[in-house]
């Protein structure tokens, strides 16, 4: 018969996947943490690319300046599912940075089609 070797570990590891479920659960219990009145985009303080959860989703302010090979063409913070201003607005906020704002020609690596 087959002999299945397994190496289990004890160490910690963190994949994309598992950091983006833990992100999206992360923001659902700050938002409901939150108070009641939602902040307008041009009160919310903007994503510095040096914070770390910017950082881990590789986002950047100018789309232009992202990695080529894992950026879409024509995708923007402005058109992602996750933003939450119009298509139009320089700055508005992001479901996956919660309390902060994008830019809308910004991108990171969790980037979703806006339905039509």
């Amino acid at each position: 018969m087959f002999n299945r070797k397994t190496k289990r570990t004890t160490e910690f590891t963190m994949t994309r996947r598992k950091f983006v479920r833990s992100a999206g659960a992360a923001a659902a219990v700050a938002a409901a943490g939150m108070p009641g009145r939602s902040l307008a985009a041009d009160e919310l303080p903007r994503l510095s690319e040096d914070d770390p959860m910017a950082k881990a989703l590789q986002y950047v302010h100018d789309a232009g300046d992202a990695d080529t090979a894992k950026r879409t063409a024509g995708s923007f913070c402005n058109n992602c599912a996750l933003y939450t201003g119009s298509t139009e607005d320089e700055w508005a906020g992001c479901n996956i940075f919660p309390g902060k704002a994008v830019a809308g020609k910004g991108w990171c690596n969790v980037w979703a089609k806006k339905p039509q």
